[in-house]
């Protein structure tokens, strides 16, 4: 009876472990020439709306004039420029912006289970799938976030690269200091940029090392204390 409990344990870790190991599909340079095309595709879509609602206008001179400018230039011209759209042109932009970004980041994971996290590197530099992230709707951050660690794990994805992730997520969607402390940050205070605000050192360089990543060192972080 206990050789058979054996067994029957043994084989379900072997089943858990293989089924978590799911093999990638090959990217031959025909899917790899397919699947930028896709993503550069997936890229204007983001960024068209999105170029109007940052810049609060629908004005394609002056948005195309503002990628030009430095991270501190832009961000005087947004405390100083009001914005030329109506609230119904807003959100109409965002409607329509929310549904794209879900479909991007419903479609960059189906491409990671099936290939495994693709760098910018592996796609010739033409499309940076970081871009699409950034943008992960809401309801779907955690289930990104699972899938990309399993990544990294299994050193498809820079440690670096998932730690920016959720450390921007946790920012922008849950209004949380950063984890991992990878941004720099505004200070309104000084007008400047500054290193990240964590909640703790030891539990953030903790976390660091759980992944592969070296630990800040002081001048490297803020926090509020």
């Amino acid at each position: 009876m206990k050789n058979i409990i054996l067994v029957t344990i043994l084989l379900s870790t072997i089943l858990s472990c293989s089924s978590n190991s799911k093999t990638k599909e090959p990217l031959t340079d025909l899917k790899k020439q397919e699947l930028i095309s896709e993503l550069q595709d997936m890229l204007q879509k983001d960024q068209y709306n999105r170029s109007f609602l940052s810049a609060g206008s629908l004005d394609k001179k002056l948005i195309d004039s503002l990628n030009e400018l430095t991270t501190e230039n832009y961000i005087a011209f947004k405390q100083s420029h009001k914005s030329e759209l109506s609230k119904q042109q807003k959100d109409s932009l965002w409607n329509i912006q929310n549904k794209i970004d879900l479909d991007n980041t419903n479609r960059l994971y189906e491409i990671v289970v099936d290939y495994g996290w693709l760098s910018k590197t592996q796609l010739d530099s033409m499309v940076d799938p970081m871009v699409f992230l950034f943008h992960t709707p809401k309801k779907t951050i955690v289930k990104m976030q699972d899938i990309l660690l399993k990544e990294v794990q299994a050193k498809r994805m820079e440690p670096i690269k998932y730690a920016m992730y959720v450390d921007n997520m946790r920012k922008k969607a849950f209004g949380k200091h950063q984890l991992y402390g990878t941004g720099d940050e505004y200070d309104s205070k000084t007008n400047t940029i500054a290193p990240p605000i964590i909640e703790n050192i030891d539990s953030t360089n903790f976390e660091r090392k759980k992944i592969g990543l070296l630990a800040l060192k002081k001048g490297e972080y803020r926090t509020n204390k």
